[in-house]
């Protein structure tokens, strides 16, 4: 099977215009992002996908892969999915944030090879343990509910699971924002809309699960994340990279 890490990477941004290229110790980041996912052994190849011919040429220049797509691609999703029906032949995509600096192979192995190795796989994703009851209540850290066997309940802003009386439980799963599909996961998602559950939380995740898609989860160890949005973010960046 031919496996095909995706990396979507548009322009704009409201909170961090032109972030794909925002300089990180001498590099923007789009290229840390790209080189770290170039280290899984599982990949065949990994290409960034763009609607901005800023980020392809910087990508092309430093001699790697790049394809331009529509501006009007709703989600990193889409984008992928416009990138299969037009350029790619291969079996399964692997979808990686743009602005995961810190983006762990190692983790993008694990992932790829649990997908593959199940019985009809449809599409997959990652999570970690969260103890921190802080972070159990962000709503900016989404967290994820799974049956016995690993495929995703409901993934959530809120903490999920909750106690009965209100409180905190002791641990819950934290998401990681990266995906693995079939082709014809990917082609069933396009033909979908936009569902309840999706706007209410602003989780495209749910728009598969509502569409009765299994997602299974991969629970990792010794994560470790920085998703750049913010400024304030970029400066952490910047000062981990200098080191």
């Amino acid at each position: 099977m031919k496996i095909i890490g995706c990396i979507p990477s548009r322009y704009a941004s409201t909170r961090l215009p032109g972030k794909p290229l925002c300089d990180i110790a001498g590099k923007p980041m789009v290229l840390h992002v790209l080189e770290r996912a170039k280290q899984a052994k599982q990949l065949h190849d990994v290409v960034v996908l763009t609607d901005d011919e800023r980020i392809l040429n910087t990508v092309i220049e430093a001699g790697h892969n790049a394809v331009m797509t529509s501006t009007q691609c709703a989600s990193g999703t889409d984008r992928i999915a416009e990138y299969m029906n037009q350029h790619s032949d291969a079996d399964i995509f692997v979808n990686m944030q743009g602005d995961e600096v810190l983006l762990d192979p190692d983790h993008i192995d694990k992932l790829t090879l649990n997908f593959i190795n199940q019985k009809n796989p449809t599409m997959g994703t990652l999570a970690h343990h969260i103890y921190d009851k802080d972070i159990m209540r962000d709503p900016h850290t989404v967290k994820v509910v799974t049956r016995l066997n690993g495929n995703a309940l409901y993934f959530s802003r809120s903490c999920i699971p909750l106690c009965h009386n209100g409180g905190l439980p002791e641990q819950v799963l934290g998401h990681i924002g990266v995906y693995i599909y079939t082709r014809a996961t990917l082609q069933a998602i396009t033909k979908t809309t936009q569902t309840l559950l999706e706007k209410t939380e602003s989780l495209e995740q749910l728009r598969a699960l509502e569409n009765n898609i299994d997602i299974h989860v991969t629970v990792i160890e010794d994560f470790h994340s920085l998703s750049v949005d913010t400024p304030a973010d970029l400066a952490k960046a910047q000062a981990i990279f200098s080191l």
